[in-house]
């Protein structure tokens, strides 16, 4: 574009100086005619770079999701092809769901029997006292008869035997006493013991059952999002394991992004216009608006590991997206946002963004052409292998 400009001044000069004659050619003149298109072009290149910046690192992007479960199982079947588009929710694949479902079975049945128990609670502690009440009774008869018998032998009535006989009844009435009231205790702390108001083992059963009722729901993997599946390698008979990756998902939703020296979006708003000519799209001119700037650079990222750079110039300290790159390094990131009539792009297309700011809209112009020359170009493959 520039080169047409300076074309056209030099066709005009040709025709005032030396067709028309109508300016003369001396001295002043020819400072002027030659230092006019210089500084000119300096001007215009500053203006233009300024208020509608350009650049040709830009990338359709999309994001992406591993497709995985919680589960371990073997897969059932499979329910989508290689390039296949899905909706959210569509089944994407199944695990076999029988290992889960015998284990829902054998929790509710523990479940049922757990509450039978727990019913019987009182039963069984209103036992433990009734006999507790009647072995004490019979621990005191037997010790009465312990002093009979200590008096009896004391006067030569009875002998030694039947009082050692009385004490080791009285003594083993005492142990059955000491272990109902031991089982009695027992029965009073699992009866008391409740979460949430319900007994605790009612409760830890009901949430191991809830579990397995996630377990099992987890068998039949859908789609998180509408999106394509590029690529798909998971067969029938294949071992899942709990974030194992089964396939990608590519989200519809594309973000295009571009890279710009920090010293180029001073002039620029968010919501201005933007241009894109893009390699995957010759010929055409894509629409977009400025979303936001990233006000931020990778390389200004530190985390907590003592510094931006460790010893031996390593760097210890920086995240791995801070690392330096050669094609992003100090540079900050716009993000595009796509006219709702444009068709979708192709993902990972490069190109040209112009971004149009409020100032001198004139300038608009020339971009507007540089950016429609450059789509034509597009159509061109300097290659020669």
């Amino acid at each position: 574009m520039l080169e047409l400009l300076i074309g056209i001044y030099a066709g005009i000069c040709w025709l005032l100086i030396k067709k028309l004659k109508l300016i003369p050619w001396n001295f002043n003149t020819q400072i002027v005619v030659f230092s006019l298109p210089i500084f000119g072009s300096i001007a215009l290149i500053l203006s233009l770079n300024y208020f509608c910046p350009i650049t040709s690192d830009v990338k359709v992007v999309n994001r992406s999701v591993d497709i995985t479960t919680q589960t371990l199982g073997k897969v059932k079947k499979v329910y989508v092809k290689t390039n296949q588009e899905v909706k959210k929710g569509d089944t994407l694949f199944t695990i076999d769901p029988v290992p889960y479902q015998q284990e829902i079975k054998s929790l509710e049945a523990q479940l049922s029997n757990m509450k039978s128990t727990v019913s019987s609670y009182n039963s069984d502690i209103d036992a433990s006292r009734k006999s507790i009440s009647s072995l004490q009774s019979q621990l005191e008869l037997s010790n009465k008869r312990i002093k009979q018998y200590q008096e009896l032998v004391k006067e030569g009535a009875a002998n030694r035997f039947d009082l050692e006989q009385a004490i080791s009844t009285s003594q083993d009435l005492q142990s059955r006493i000491s272990a109902a009231q031991s089982q009695k205790s027992s029965l009073e702390t699992k009866f008391s013991s409740t979460y949430n108001g319900e007994n605790a083992s009612v409760s830890e059963l009901k949430a191991k059952l809830d579990q397995a009722i996630w377990n099992l729901s987890q068998t039949v993997v859908l789609a998180p999002t509408d999106g394509l599946i590029p690529n798909v390698q998971l067969n029938e008979g294949a071992m899942m394991a709990p974030f194992k990756s089964a396939f990608v998902l590519i989200q519809k939703q594309q973000s295009v992004i571009a890279f710009f020296s920090q010293n180029e979006l001073e002039a620029v708003k968010n919501g201005n216009e933007v241009e894109l000519a893009l390699k995957t799209a010759p010929g055409r001119v894509v629409k977009a608006k400025l979303e936001y700037v990233v006000d931020a650079t990778s390389q200004g990222l530190m985390n907590n590991a003592g510094g931006m750079l460790g010893g031996n110039a390593t760097t210890a300290g920086i995240p791995e997206t801070a690392r330096q790159l050669p094609e992003t390094d100090g540079k900050l990131i716009a993000k595009f946002m796509l006219d709702e009539n444009e068709p979708p792009l192709t993902i990972g297309s490069r190109g040209t963004a112009v971004i149009y700011s409020e100032h001198i809209k004139p300038l608009h112009l020339i971009r507007k052409v540089m950016v429609r020359v450059g789509s034509k170009i597009n159509y061109l493959i300097p290659k020669l292998h």
